[in-house]
């Protein structure tokens, strides 16, 4: 039972670090640890005769360590999609200007 609850916050702790790796980019972590951007991807996924990937046994490790399970940062995400939207209304606040000016040289067809 007790490795059942290890590996459940593995695997949180997997998720986590791949959702964060895929929100500030894999290309930025490549540079930051001296690799290439195929590099970091294999570090994602086992590979040849491996039964885990490097993520996998890093985030089973930090588990076994007594890592507690980190919480996904809603605020950070909930502003980011906040100003999201609002980038959004404005492009569309734009374009509806933009549509609903009427000039005097259309034509009117009547049928």
């Amino acid at each position: 039972m007790e490795f059942a609850k290890e590996r459940k916050k593995a695997l949180q702790i997997e998720s986590y670090l791949l959702s964060k790796i895929s929100v500030r980019g894999q290309t930025k972590l490549a540079k930051m640890l001296g690799l290439n951007d195929a590099a970091v991807s294999r570090l994602k996924a086992a590979t040849g005769k491996q039964k885990y990937s490097t993520m996998k046994l890093m985030s089973l490790i930090l588990a076994y360590a007594g890592m507690e399970t980190p919480e996904f940062d809603l605020v950070g995400t909930m502003s980011r999609l906040e100003k999201k939207l609002e980038r959004m209304e404005e492009l569309l606040a734009k374009k509806k200007a933009t549509a609903l000016t009427v000039t005097s040289e259309q034509l009117l067809i009547n049928f």
